[in-house]
């Protein structure tokens, strides 16, 4: 597996990780979704999303040096070109898909709360595109 292969799983496991705890707590209520306790809590998701990611993408790189240190070629370019095309497509619609819950009456908080939850998606789907990709050779 290449470390760019590696760095996609590290991102597809820990956004997973990370947010399914935050949007789980606001699910069933242990968070409300509103005030800042929320906005605190997010913080701390958002700071050990960081502090995930650069520690296991240090440890790849510790495994792999020459791997990591390398340039991307032609293919790899191409693959986190593609994987980020189908992330916009889906941010895109996600983001047309705000106008719903504001038409049913839902407050600001909840929307900026939906707003993550695609940039969220987003980000995982090309994680999940890159990694098909690398799987597939494309």
């Amino acid at each position: 597996m290449s470390f760019r292969e590696k760095s996609a799983w590290i991102t597809l496991v820990t956004v997973a990780i990370c947010f399914g705890v935050y949007f789980g707590s606001i699910a069933v209520g242990r968070v409300s979704p509103r005030g800042f306790a929320t906005f605190h809590f997010l913080l701390l998701c958002v700071a050990a999303l960081v502090v995930l990611q650069i520690g296991a993408h240090a440890v790849a790189a510790a495994m792999a040096p020459k791997d990591a240190r390398a340039p991307r070629d032609e293919r790899e370019r191409l693959i986190a070109w593609r994987a980020q095309s189908i992330g916009y497509h889906v941010l895109m619609v996600g983001v047309l898909g705000l106008g719903a819950p504001g038409h049913f009456g839902h407050p600001v908080p909840d929307l900026l709360n939906f707003a993550l939850l695609d940039l969220v998606v987003a980000a995982m789907v090309v994680a999940v595109a890159q990694i098909v990709m690398y799987r597939r050779g494309a």
